[in-house]
């Protein structure tokens, strides 16, 4: 509840909140206040007492050094006369300043203190201001008291509220900066400009075990961001780092024992990727990007497929020369692809299932299903227009790496004579 919500809703006897409980009058307010003022010139006392409830009750600002006794004790001081100063002036119809909970909040998420111990702090001093208000009342207005007891803890609520805005904008912060900076290291690590000497000290940055075997993955980010690609691969047992680098989304992934990192990319990815060899050594990671990236490269766009480079190594120096590539392609499959698209590819379906099966006419007739005698026809027919014969090794060869590269750069896709029209280069 706002503040103006508070200075706006209806007081006395009977009032009732939109919660079922019974609104404090304003008597119960005037009451509070005067008991809070009486208190603002012990607030020293106070924050002494409350200091040591948070350092007896809470292990973690003892044991672990989160806060200093004389900055906790300093800290006490100013959120408690900030409270009593706000109590004071109830009944209030501006909103309370909080400027020391803000103050607090940020400073906390700053130290690393978890912000469950940051609120459990607050309800102690919620508790220690309450039980002042009773001692400073000896006795005095218990009815009163008794409902002002919602006053008292509305407004710690308010500051809590407040302390934990402020603690998460901060955390917020400090996430972002630190992303940005590992993302920095990374694409400073890929790049190798990171000197020697700092690798070890880069390899704990990003929290990856030392030592651990390391692979690169480049991929397409199609509907993954990094820090769901970094989670995916936690839920498998992997510590990774991720970013967007050059249109790619990027990960260094520490492999360990795990065999099966592919498999588990696969699971998280679904789009397009390429893997790495294994490395061992932060030195290595600029080779192993170049090498995932390549991996990549010989995916065929639109196949949600994960590529490991030892995996298909033919495949992935046809990836590595686009022009090398092409120019094989069309050196050999023009006169194909420059057919009408039926028998074009009917002829490089039945190649392919060919080669596929080891040169057997019987096996490649039964997977089309057509004739054997359809077979023969269309080797003869590819050999006419190509100059190769699919049954000699050396020319089977050759057809291969035209077909893979062709598939590859998406040449059969642009059919009716599109390589014929494009000329030699």
């Amino acid at each position: 509840m706002t503040a103006a919500t508070q200075a706006a809703r209806p007081r006395g006897p009977g009032q009732v909140a939109p919660g079922g409980y019974q609104l404090p009058s304003t008597a119960v307010e005037e009451a509070v206040a005067s008991l809070a003022a009486a208190l603002a010139p012990r607030a020293a006392e106070l924050a002494e007492r409350l200091a040591r409830t948070i350092w007896a009750d809470d292990d973690g600002y003892r044991l672990r050094g989160w806060v200093s006794p004389e900055e906790l004790l300093l800290a006490c001081q100013e959120n408690l006369e900030e409270v009593l100063r706000d109590l004071a002036r109830l009944p209030r119809g501006t909103a309370p300043a909080r400027s020391s909970a803000l103050a607090t909040g940020r400073q906390r998420a700053l130290q690393g203190v978890p912000l469950e111990n940051l609120l459990h702090a607050y309800r102690l001093g919620g508790r220690v201001i309450w039980e002042a208000l009773l001692e400073e009342s000896r006795g005095r207005w218990p009815e009163l008291l008794a409902q002002g007891a919602v006053v008292v803890w509305e407004g710690i609520d308010l500051y809590s509220s407040a302390v934990a805005d402020a603690y998460r904008r901060a955390e917020a912060e400090i996430r972002g900066r630190d992303q940005a900076r590992r993302h920095d290291l990374l694409n400073s690590m890929l790049i190798g400009t990171v000197p020697a000497g700092e690798l070890d000290l880069a390899q704990e940055t990003l929290g990856l075990p030392a030592g651990s075997p390391l692979v690169l993955v480049a991929a397409d980010p199609l509907s993954i961001s990094a820090p769901e690609a970094a989670a995916l691969m936690r839920t498998a047992g992997l510590a990774s780092e991720w970013a967007l680098l050059q249109g790619h989304l990027v990960g260094l992934v520490a492999a360990g024992a795990s065999l099966q990192v592919a498999d588990h990319l696969r699971r998280a990815l679904g789009t397009r990727a390429g893997i790495s060899p294994r490395f061992t050594g932060l030195e290595g990671a600029p080779r192993a990007y170049r090498q995932a990236e390549l991996a990549l490269r010989s995916v065929p766009q639109g196949a949600p497929r994960v590529m490991e480079l030892d995996e298909d190594l033919p495949l992935v120096i046809l990836a590595a020369s686009p022009e090398l590539s092409d120019r094989l392609a069309r050196r050999w499959l023009a006169p194909v692809l420059a057919l009408p698209e039926g028998e074009g590819r009917s002829l490089l379906r039945t190649v392919r299932a060919y080669l596929e099966r080891s040169g057997s006419v019987a096996a490649t007739a039964a997977f089309l299903p057509c004739h054997r005698n359809t077979v023969r026809n269309r080797l003869r027919r590819m050999e006419q227009l190509t100059g190769l014969n699919p049954a000699v090794p050396r020319d089977a060869a050759d057809l291969a790496l035209a077909l893979r590269a062709s598939q590859l750069l998406g040449l059969e896709e642009r059919w009716s004579g599109a390589i014929e029209r494009r000329g030699p280069s």
